[in-house]
């Protein structure tokens, strides 16, 4: 059950990141800017990593974990007020996701050794 609440949780997040980029990139006509491509290249990271925990739950959610650390230090970065609120709403699907994955691949499903 964990890894189908990981799996929906991650794949709508990245969805909704990937429309995001698209809508923005082609709102903007070119002009993205140096954190527009950060936050693209991000969002691919992150979509790569959640494929890698579908496939292997351990070793993905540790990705998955790292990257949402990542991510959210990159936006508590940026960002330009209430740091905080915005690096924990943005980055904790993908935390969560994480979590559950790596969850699933540690103790519920011990036999698969990834």
């Amino acid at each position: 059950m964990t890894k189908w609440i990981a799996r929906i949780i991650s794949t709508l997040s990245v969805a909704f990141f990937l429309m995001m980029i698209v809508g923005e990139s082609s709102f903007n006509q070119g002009d993205i800017g140096i954190e527009g491509i950060l936050v693209a290249i991000c969002a691919v990271v992150l979509a790569i990593s959640v494929l890698i925990a579908w496939i292997k739950p351990k070793i993905g959610g540790l990705i998955l974990i790292i990257c949402a650390l990542l991510f959210m230090t990159f936006i508590y970065l940026t960002s330009g007020s209430n740091r905080i609120m915005a690096s924990v709403l943005i980055s904790s699907p993908f935390l969560l996701s994480g979590i559950l994955f790596y969850i699933h691949g540690k103790f519920i499903s011990p036999k698969n050794k990834y």
